[in-house]
């Protein structure tokens, strides 16, 4: 089984986008997007012009964001294969602005009226994906709906009896506390989570995708709140956990952390079609891919002009084999 995975990319500044063409060359089975799959607050629109909107403008921005991005070329024949399955999760930027949390958006109540042109847009964005349909898109004319829920969590069963790997599509903004402090996924998603993975057979490998990275020591991390990130490890203990996160514009393996029986691994691959500094800096084209066979779970991580950094761990003992 087959698993890309990548994060960060604006069709407005990068008209060409040559990471799906290699994406594509890969022939994954699924491609996993990490958020930011358009810049609400960039490309010609800053922060404070996205919080001055009503809701029937952000709509139509946002909307227009993600439709262009359907559109563009690369991306719109990824999106037609029909062999592949896409599972988008949002962050920051597909969300609102940036460092947009939900709960202190809704506790300020000044811009708590972007909410549900917000999930509409991104629900609209799933919809076309999962149809590998650009043009399922709705155009500029039609309204937006004003009843869509959050993403939320979601698992999906993606392997098989002899290699089982279960999927979790996290949301880490509609429940996210002021700079990730007292909440990342909330107490409801950690539930749901830990319940999957609790109730799975022992040698199943959970992927789960998250939008901020799970260990850093700045920037937006599940370091920030003590409570979900040491939950997060006590689960590693006794199951095999690879998170795959995005949001940091780069390539990067974390160090494992010890979890008891067993290790948490996490890769970030992030600036699918960007600059470092979304349009300033240098330029990326970073993605990332897992080979999961019944024995091992191989990573690569590829960016332009470096060669791939690559991990392999054995999933019966679930350590890194090291390599040559």
């Amino acid at each position: 089984m087959r698993i890309a995975f990548t994060s960060c990319f604006s069709a407005q500044s990068f008209k060409q986008q040559p990471v799906w063409d290699q994406i594509d060359a890969a022939n994954p089975e699924h491609l996993l997007l990490l958020g930011d799959s358009a810049y609400y607050d960039a490309d010609g629109s800053s922060t404070s012009a996205v919080k001055a909107m009503d809701a029937d403008p952000f709509a139509r921005h946002a909307m227009r964001r993600l439709r262009d991005q359907l559109n563009q070329p690369q991306f719109a024949k990824l999106v037609r294969r029909k062999d592949l399955r896409i599972h988008p999760i949002w962050d920051d930027h597909d969300f609102l602005w940036n460092g947009a949390c939900g709960v202190e958006v809704f506790e300020a109540r000044l811009h708590a009226h972007l909410i549900p042109p917000t999930r509409a847009a991104f629900q609209a964005y799933r919809d076309a994906l999962d149809a590998h349909d650009p043009a399922a898109f709705p155009e500029p004319s039609d309204p937006w709906r004003s009843d869509v829920k959050e993403p939320g969590y979601r698992m999906i069963d993606i392997g098989s009896a002899a290699n089982p790997v279960r999927l979790h599509l996290t949301d880490g903004r509609s429940y996210k506390t002021a700079g990730g402090k007292d909440a990342v996924l909330g107490a409801a998603q950690m539930d749901k989570l830990a319940s999957a993975i609790a109730t799975s057979p022992e040698d199943t490998v959970h992927l789960v995708a998250s939008g901020s990275v799970f260990e850093a020591n700045h920037g937006e991390t599940w370091m920030s709140c003590e409570a979900e990130h040491a939950r997060m490890l006590a689960l590693a203990r006794d199951r095999r956990i690879l998170i795959l996160s995005g949001d940091i514009h780069e390539n990067r393996f974390a160090v494992p952390q010890t979890a008891g029986k067993w290790s948490l691994f996490e890769a970030t691959s992030s600036g699918a079609a960007l600059r470092t500094g979304v349009n300033v800096g240098a330029l990326q084209c970073n993605w990332g891919l897992l080979e999961l066979t019944p024995q091992t779970v191989a990573i690569e991580l590829s960016q332009l002009h470096m060669p791939p950094r690559k991990r392999l761990i054995d999933r019966k003992s679930w350590e890194l084999i090291p390599g040559p």
